[in-house]
């Protein structure tokens, strides 16, 4: 549960009124696939030192969640809490190449419930309207790349109304602006599968609206069912199965803290010799529940199966080094290959990985690669502008506009990487082997792409061709090759998925480029 202080007997009795077993909504109709990484998304307490923004382990997260904004019920918000450690941690998170989201709202405020003043300043138009502005005008000030609505919770009996109308109006402004909306909703289902009631204020509109939803599957009870593996199971099959979000819109909540009285898990693990590996241990003369590292990798194995992603609740209570928490995480996400459907040993297998990770190139939605799919010219470009920046600063900067590839076209065109303005004809169309080549070759500058192979003759490309060019400077760097020994290139064949993943990876790793002589 997202809180300030959490207040167990309160969210326990919250339990009870939710455990009224009504019928969910009709189930929600699946959307655009996602072309998102595995997500591992975490919260960052607001209340937490400066000091502390620098041990955030950036390097394996996706995205960052700040919590909280706080409301007020006139439809205001308070003043940012910690404003200089959310402008620190966005820096540094950015540095990284991972996003970061102004989390609004949580649990309570200072033992102050929040879910009335959610319900006070949604109760109007105007309010939402000036909620609406409150939320974008600090995501703007800030610089946070999207917004998490933390409401605990809407209720089926009034106020999921209001809280379907917020989504969507501050969906309608923060697309505009290439922003990321997601919202924090309860776990869904008992263990055994029974739905809670209160899960059906999550309306289909609100699901198909927010990028993905992070599932609390976590506080099932203030003792042994808090937080295990098959409640997380039901959990993640409630919004999969019973409402039909589609699975890449659905990551799965893990608590770094135990039940009863919150005791973060890097505090047992000092407390406690081998505390990592088990679920309960007694704690200062009390029983206590947690997940250890065990669970949190089967956990995270499920989600990778099933899911789009893991967050964390929170951060800040992790330990360090191998007995943390987020290592078990990365391990189980390092150790399988995430794309159902390239098989064993195939020869774009490791490139496809490595253009996931590299943050360049996902699958075409529910673990598929796809990768004798063709690559539009949106695509293409989004994938130049992201290398070249990479490049240049170590990190992905850009972001989705509207269209989604628009600040990718705009920035490939400010930088040479592109002639003329991409259109919206062009964007859709697949692109070819020769073009790809010609936006490759402005993608990088010219000292990372020197020659070290000697390239005399390619049998399918004169030298007079209007791709011979790029493509001479691209098979003597050793990042084409041809598709046959004679070296022969195809440049009117479209690129296929596969293909573009091995030059990704062979353009930004030039260890891996080939040698070769064609004479």
């Amino acid at each position: 549960m997202h809180r300030r202080k959490r207040l167990a007997g309160l969210f326990l009795v919250f339990l009870v009124i939710q455990a009224i077993l009504l019928p969910a909504l009709a189930p929600a109709q699946a959307s655009t696939s996602s072309t998102d990484p595995f997500r591992v998304v975490a919260y960052y307490p607001s209340w937490r030192p400066l000091s502390q923004v620098s041990s955030v382990p950036y390097e394996d997260l996706t995205h960052i969640i700040y919590a909280f904004a706080i409301l007020n019920a006139d439809g205001s918000l308070q003043p940012l809490e910690n404003a200089q450690a959310a402008s620190s941690l966005i820096q540094k998170a950015h540095a990284k190449g991972v996003k970061v989201l102004l989390g609004v709202g949580g649990w309570s405020d200072h033992d102050g419930l929040l879910e009335p003043v959610f319900a006070s300043a949604t109760a109007t138009s105007a309010k939402r309207s000036k909620l609406v502005d409150a939320i974008v005008s600090m995501c703007d000030r800030y610089g946070f790349d999207g917004v998490d609505i933390d409401w605990e919770y809407p209720r089926t009996s009034g106020t999921y109304k209001q809280y379907e109308q917020l989504i969507t109006a501050l969906s309608q402004r923060l697309q505009t602006r290439g922003k990321l909306l997601t919202t924090a909703v309860i776990g869904g289902a008992t263990t055994s599968g029974n739905p809670y009631s209160g899960a059906a204020a999550f309306t289909d509109r609100v699901l198909e609206t927010v990028d993905w939803i992070n599932v609390m599957a976590y506080d099932g009870d203030n003792g042994s069912r808090h937080s295990t593996y098959d409640f997380a199971v039901a959990c993640g099959s409630y919004w999969s199965k019973t409402r039909g979000v589609p699975a890449e819109k659905i990551v799965l909540g893990l608590p770094f803290y135990a039940r009863p009285g919150g005791t973060p898990y890097r505090t047992i693990l000092q407390a406690v010799p081998g505390a990592e590996k088990k679920d309960t241990v007694v704690y200062q003369g009390k029983q206590i529940w947690y997940n250890g590292q065990d669970t949190i990798a089967a956990k995270t194995s499920y989600a990778l199966e099933h899911l789009g992603g893991v967050m964390i609740w929170e951060i800040t209570q992790d330990a360090t080094g191998e007995k943390s928490l987020l290592s078990a995480i990365r391990a189980v996400i390092d150790q399988k290959a995430y794309f159902t459907d390239i098989p064993a040993g195939a020869w774009y297998a490791e490139s496809a990985e490595s253009a996931r990770k590299l943050g360049l190139m996902q699958g075409t939605g529910g673990r598929r690669f796809s990768p004798a799919g063709t690559v539009t010219w949106a695509q293409a470009v989004s994938i130049a502008a992201r290398m070249h920046t990479i490049y240049l600063t170590g990190s992905d900067t850009l972001g989705h506009g509207t269209p989604w590839y628009q600040e990718y076209a705009d920035y490939a065109l400010k930088n040479g990487i592109l002639s003329v303005p991409l259109t919206a004809a062009q964007a859709a169309r697949a692109i070819t082997r020769a073009e790809f080549a010609g936006l490759l070759s402005k993608a990088l500058p010219a000292k990372a792409l020197e020659p070290i192979n000697r390239v005399e003759t390619i049998p399918d490309v004169s030298p007079s061709a209007p791709e011979a060019e790029a493509v001479y400077l691209l098979y003597r760097a050793g990042v084409f090759a041809g598709r046959d020994q004679k070296g022969t290139f195809a440049p009117r064949a479209t690129l296929s998925r596969a293909e573009c993943a091995v030059l990704i990876v062979r353009m930004l790793q030039p260890e891996r480029r080939l040698s070769f002589t064609l004479v």
